[in-house]
């Protein structure tokens, strides 16, 4: 139940950056972007990449960790596989980019750097596990941390709610500052504590 809860706002997340941001003509007429002022072009650009390759990356990432997909279509799990974690490397290779002009001043800054640079090694290592090494176990345990991160976007949309909700808060220059960080975070820790727990999962 609660793994069906999680895979719902993952695609209703993806399907939000598709909806909003999948138009590249359109990006720059979204309230978020206007909000921005004059930034590069190539900060637009950006944006549009890293909206629609994470949008489909966490759309589809929880996929791989249905244990029946993997034993009865490893074939499927591969492809999904190769196609999640080309969306994970272009958003975040566009993430670091995106972070140098992040709200929430220097902190705001450095969360969502680190973040993009967690998300990147999760991957290297994640892939590297499995095409290197192949050792499945190795793989599925950074690929749990790797999704984790991914699930920034969700955890980052439930804070700015709860952030406006609850104090009145609806300036990302203030809020960033804090969420930036507890986007992720407790997502990895928790992540981490799974894995520890039950790593006879993969």
């Amino acid at each position: 139940m609660k793994f069906g809860f999680l895979a719902l706002l993952a695609i209703g997340v993806g399907a939000y950056a598709w909806m909003v941001y999948g138009n590249p003509s359109k990006v720059g007429e979204q309230s978020f972007v206007i909000e921005k002022g004059a930034l590069p072009d190539l900060w637009s650009k950006a944006l549009w990449a890293h909206a629609v390759s994470a949008g489909f990356a966490i759309a589809i990432g929880w996929l791989q960790f249905l244990g029946r997909l993997r034993r009865r279509a490893p074939a499927l799990h591969r492809i999904i596989g190769y196609a999640y974690s080309l969306g994970i490397a272009i958003a975040g290779v566009s993430a670091l980019y995106l972070a140098v002009y992040a709200d929430g001043g220097p902190s705001g800054k450095l969360g969502f750097g680190m973040l993009a640079l967690l998300w990147l090694f999760t991957l290297v290592q994640g892939l590297r596990s499995i095409i290197v090494y192949r050792d499945s176990k190795r793989h599925g345990r950074w690929m749990i941390r790797n999704y984790a991160l991914t699930c920034a976007a969700i955890s980052l949309r439930l804070y700015t709610l709860l952030s406006a909700a609850l104090f009145g808060l609806s300036d990302t220059n203030d809020t960033f500052v804090v969420i930036s960080w507890l986007c992720w975070l407790p997502n990895l820790l928790l992540a981490e504590a799974w894995v520890r727990r039950r790593s006879h999962v993969f």
